[in-house]
């Protein structure tokens, strides 16, 4: 009975001791396997790109510009960014976008105006405009192959040392050589980044300036390389 007793234990670590070995061998298999893992994409500021302010004012309508602006763009390799394409794979993992625009680059063309603008701006300690995505998604209008690709975008804006949401549509093309033109407009209010509008003195008295100003945007970005 004893060394029947004896037997059955050892079968019984045997089988212990294969299952064991079989376990061990599918993690090392599993550890040591070949993965997939997602890449990042950084799309880096290039040339040509133009943002451009408007507004109004008592006397007449205005408008400055700047061609200075910088940042990056950083994407998920499982969503190219191929406006040749018609149909786009699900957008899985948040994009990383920052903009960074130097405030005393933008300007009207007259001097008064700029050192009236820069002023309200309070660019002297607020020396950049920053910008950050928060949430994008694929707009649900439908687009063919070769057209834009076109995102509802939400992200935070600050200026002037105060920050703001900003909702916007926006559209990514092709552009000139491996460049692509990431575009966008929307509307804001000066007193949402705590800045009062311009009321500097003329002869015939102070020029009122709407609060209200449209923002429209080209920026061109390309593969950091």
């Amino acid at each position: 009975m004893e060394r029947e007793r004896i037997q059955s234990l050892n079968i019984v670590q045997i089988k212990n001791i294969i299952q064991l070995g079989r376990v061990l061998s599918a993690a090392t298999i599993i550890a040591f396997a070949p993965q997939t893992l997602a890449e990042t994409i950084t799309y880096s500021a290039k040339t040509g790109s133009l943002l451009e302010i408007s507004g109004t004012s008592s006397v007449h309508d205005w408008e400055v510009k700047t061609r200075l602006i910088g940042g990056k763009m950083e994407w998920d390799s499982s969503f190219p960014l191929d406006p040749s394409k018609a149909e786009l794979p699900k957008l899985t993992k948040m994009p990383k976008v920052t903009v960074i625009i130097p405030v005393r680059n933008i300007e009207s063309g007259k001097q008064r105006m700029n050192e009236v603008m820069h002023g309200a701006l309070n660019a002297q300690k607020h020396k950049y405009a920053r910008y950050s995505l928060k949430d994008i998604k694929v707009a649900e209008a439908k687009r063919k192959a070769g057209e834009p690709l076109v995102f509802d975008t939400k992200g935070m804006l600050s200026v002037n040392g105060k920050s703001a949401p900003v909702s916007m549509q926006i559209t990514i093309a092709k552009g000139e050589g491996d460049k692509l033109r990431v575009s966008g407009k929307t509307k804001l209010k000066m007193s949402q980044f705590g800045i009062t509008p311009p009321a500097p003195k003329i002869a015939l008295g102070l020029i009122k300036t709407g609060d209200e100003v449209s923002v429209e945007f080209n920026w061109f970005v390309a593969l950091k390389k």
